[in-house]
């Protein structure tokens, strides 16, 4: 069996064309991989751990000879459990709209909740970090932006694709070609069905693609 966890970054749900297209890559995906178990992990669900002082003195503490204290042992036995959890699968897919040139804020609170030393990442005599989480594993990002960000425009910064490919990579994971659906701004209803039609059936396509190369591996 194969376990892919999917986290979703939209608060749309079905009205969110990067759901729906993250939805047919999976769907793509259980063509080819029939033999699939997937993970929605919901970033907008309330259950993301808010990374408070106390969490922040919980990470930085132990890295300075400084114990838990109760309430930060607490917090830190939740980080730990969410990162067990994405740890537990083999493949990881990441759904997102691109808000303000970056990432939505509950789909960063749940990276500050995965990303911790030690337990995701680690350095190595030289220095440089090195990925732990998703050694051995792919990573697909499955993104949406209202305006285009492939050249046309080159007075926008695009603060989504580069930092997810970014910070996927360092944690270890082999990340794929991504998933672009740009621009999504469209003025009439029959344009935005037309653009959702073929981005979905892409999706489709680049979700087969996904699963055939995770079936050799």
């Amino acid at each position: 069996m194969v376990k892919i966890m999917w986290v979703e970054g939209s608060p749309k749900a079905e009205r969110s064309l990067s759901t729906a297209c993250a939805r047919a890559f999976l769907e793509g995906v259980a063509a080819v991989a029939p033999d699939l178990e997937v993970t929605r992990r919901d970033v907008w669900d309330g259950s993301v751990l808010a990374f408070s002082r106390e969490a922040a003195l919980a990470k930085l503490g132990p890295l300075f000879g400084e114990p838990h204290s109760e309430v930060q042992a607490r917090i830190w036995d939740s980080v730990t459990a969410e990162i067990a959890a994405v740890a537990a699968h083999d493949h990881i897919i990441i759904s997102s709209p691109m808000w303000n040139w970056s990432i939505p804020h509950a789909l960063k609170a749940w990276i500050d909740v995965i990303v911790q030393p030690l337990q995701s990442f680690t350095l190595n005599a030289a220095g440089e970090h090195v990925g732990v989480l998703g050694v051995g594993k792919r990573a697909q990002l499955v993104l949406t932006r209202s305006s285009a960000y492939d050249g046309r425009h080159p007075e926008m910064q695009d603060h989504q694709e580069p930092y997810l490919r970014y910070l996927f990579g360092l944690l270890g994971y082999d990340v794929a070609p991504s998933f672009v659906v740009e621009p999504t701004t469209r003025w009439t209803a029959d344009e935005r069905t037309a653009l959702a039609d073929e981005s979905i059936a892409a999706a489709t396509e680049a979700g087969q693609r996904f699963g055939k190369i995770i079936s050799k591996s």
